[in-house]
């Protein structure tokens, strides 16, 4: 292997561990809330040293702050159909809901306050459901905007359902009913025609 191809690799494997241990710090915070995601929890989970951690995030503000940025991104890549690192993609958003429901309030007020054809996570949604609209999946002549609009909204009920537990025990299990409840309404009918479409 010459020295250009060793590079590579080395920048491949680099950037496949920033993404794990992003990955790992995104599923403390649905479980714990923003003060769940430290550098020695993010190593334990990750199954690594939190010398790993630091050499991606040399500080406590830095994996915060990219902890945050790539949940941003990974939403709206869900909200386009892709979660490739994320293990449980339709508990992540009630999780985000039952144990930090205020980072799912500030992506849903963004939806809000900014232009629509602006906005990452509408955009990626409209672009996802569009090959089923035009397939005629979609039920009833849904556009693919609206089909957007209904499964961001799923998130905004998450976050009411969620609510409703006294604790967060109960919360936590309510997150994981309404996942359910959330992957079996997207992908059973609630905007197709009967051929199965996720989200």
């Amino acid at each position: 292997m010459d020295r250009k191809q060793e590079q590579r690799k080395t920048r491949s494997n680099g950037q496949r561990t920033r993404q794990r241990l992003l990955a790992n710090a995104v599923a403390l915070w649905s479980q714990h809330g923003r003060l769940g995601v430290s550098v020695s929890a993010v190593a334990e989970r990750a199954g690594t040293t939190r010398r790993t951690v630091y050499h991606h995030f040399p500080t406590q503000e830095l994996l915060l702050e990219e902890t945050e940025r790539f949940v941003e991104t990974e939403l709206a890549a869900l909200a386009g159909g892709n979660s490739s690192y994320l293990t449980e993609p339709y508990r992540l958003v009630a999780g985000l809901a039952a144990d930090n429901p205020e980072l799912i309030r500030s992506v849903l007020l963004g939806l809000l306050h900014e232009d629509p054809r602006d906005n990452a996570l509408f955009q990626n949604a409209v672009r996802y459901w569009s090959d089923p609209a035009t397939a005629g999946i979609l039920g009833a002549d849904v556009p693919a905007e609206h089909a957007a609009a209904i499964t961001l909204a799923m998130w905004l009920a998450a976050i009411l359902v969620v609510s409703t537990g006294k604790d967060g025990a109960e919360r936590r299990r309510e997150a994981d009913r309404f996942a359910v409840s959330y992957e079996r309404l997207l992908s059973e009918g609630i905007l197709t025609t009967g051929r199965s479409r996720k989200s």
